[in-house]
C-alpha cells in the first residue's frame, strides 16, 4: 500500500497542535487535532499519538481508551495541562476490510474511482444541530459554534464511533484535521483527489489548497491507498437472522413436497 502523510501549521501562527502517526507493521494510520492553552494541545496530541503507537496491536477502541487515561494522568501530574484534550480518527487494514474509530471531528473519507464519501459522523454540536434544524450546509459552515466538539479524548467520558469498512482494491482512504474540512467543501476536495493519482501529490495539493483557502488552523492529511482483494459487505442483522431459519424452511418445504407426492400417490389407481 502507498500512502502519504503531510501537516502544516497554517496561518494562524502559534504550534501545531495536529499529530500523525503510522505502523506500516500493523497497517495503522492516524491523525489526532489537540486543543488546550499553553501550548496543551501540541502536548495532547503528542501523547494520543505515543500511545497509539505503542498500543498498535490492540483494537483501536481499547487503544482510544489508553490514550484517554494517559490524558487524563498527564493532566493530573501537571495543572498548566488542565482540561486538555484531543480529537483522533484511525483506521487499521486488513484484507479487504478497514476498521475506522474516532472521537471529535477528525474525519474519514472514502475516495473511491472518482466519488468521495465521508464515513465518519463528526461528535460535534453541529452534528447535533442539523439533526434538529433544517441548515443549509452554507449556514453550517459559517454558524459560530462550527468548531465545538461533544467528544474529546482526555474530557469527559468520551465514547469512540466504531465502522468496519469493506474495501476495493484501489480505493484511497483520507484522514483529516478538521483543518482541511473547515477551509475545504467536499466537493473541492473531490475536484483535488481528481487531479492525482498518487498519495503523495495529492496530499500536498490538499494542503496547499487549504492553506489557498485561508489556512486558519492547522491542517494535516494521511492518503492510503488500498492494494488487495475487494472486501464483502457483511449480512445485514436482518438477513442474517432470516439465514438461521433457512434449514427450518427448506425442511418444512421438503416435508410438504414429500406429503403432497405420497397423498397423489395414494389416490392412483
Amino acid at each position: 500500500m502507498r500512502f502519504a502523510a503531510r501537516t502544516h501549521a497554517g496561518r494562524r501562527g502559534g504550534e501545531n497542535e495536529d499529530s500523525m502517526g503510522w505502523d506500516e507493521s500493523q497497517s495503522l494510520w492516524f491523525v489526532a487535532d489537540g486543543m488546550g492553552g499553553h501550548a496543551s494541545g501540541d502536548v495532547a496530541s503528542r501523547i494520543v499519538k505515543e500511545t497509539l503507537l505503542a498500543a498498535a496491536g490492540m483494537p483501536l477502541i481499547s487503544a482510544f481508551d489508553r490514550a484517554h487515561a494517559a490524558l487524563l494522568e498527564a493532566a493530573a501530574q501537571n495543572p498548566v495541562h488542565a482540561n486538555m484534550g484531543s480529537t483522533v480518527v484511525a483506521i487499521r487494514i486488513g484484507k479487504g476490510r478497514s476498521e475506522i474509530a474516532w472521537v471529535g471531528d477528525s474525519r474519514a473519507y472514502l475516495w473511491r474511482t472518482g466519488v468521495l464519501k465521508g464515513v465518519t459522523r463528526d461528535h460535534s454540536f453541529l452534528e447535533l444541530l442539523r439533526e434538529q434544524q433544517p441548515l443549509s450546509d452554507a449556514e453550517l459552515r459559517e454558524h459560530p459554534q462550527r468548531n465545538l466538539v461533544t467528544q474529546t479524548i482526555g474530557i469527559g467520558t468520551p465514547k469512540p464511533s466504531l465502522i468496519d469498512l469493506p474495501l476495493r482494491n484501489g480505493d484511497w482512504l483520507l484522514l483529516c484535521s478538521d483543518g482541511l474540512n473547515d477551509e475545504l467543501e467536499d466537493r473541492e476536495i473531490a475536484a483535488v483527489l481528481a487531479l492525482h493519482c498518487a498519495p503523495d501529490s495529492a496530499a500536498d495539493a490538499l494542503i496547499e489548497a487549504a492553506l489557498a483557502k485561508g489556512g486558519r488552523d492547522n491542517v494535516s492529511v494521511v492518503l492510503v491507498e488500498y492494494r488487495g482483494p475487494d472486501g464483502v459487505s457483511p449480512l445485514s442483522p436482518t438477513l442474517q437472522a432470516a439465514m438461521k431459519w433457512l434449514p427450518v424452511v427448506v425442511g418444512a418445504l421438503a416435508a410438504f413436497v414429500a406429503i403432497a407426492i405420497y397423498a397423489w400417490w395414494r389416490q392412483q389407481p
